[in-house]
């Protein structure tokens, strides 16, 4: 995430210093906000991924304890 603010920067940068198009820096200066955005969402997701693996695994552990009691 940190090399794309660093890209945006850097074209943010040289658009200014070309002064080419007007739609170009708004464009730049808000693409690191949406990959921060991104990332937080596939982050969270991760997230819950492993806790629902974690889940099933412990419910997994406790239907073979209880088969092997019965």
């Amino acid at each position: 995430m940190g090399l794309c603010a660093c890209l945006a920067l850097i074209s943010l940068l040289l658009e200014i210093g070309l002064r080419n198009s007007g739609w170009a820096i708004p464009f730049l200066c808000f693409l690191p906000m949406c990959f921060f955005f991104v990332a937080a969402v596939t982050s969270n997701l991760q997230r819950e991924i492993r806790d629902l693996r974690e889940q099933v695994a412990k419910l997994q552990e406790k239907r073979i304890g209880s088969h092997d009691a019965a």
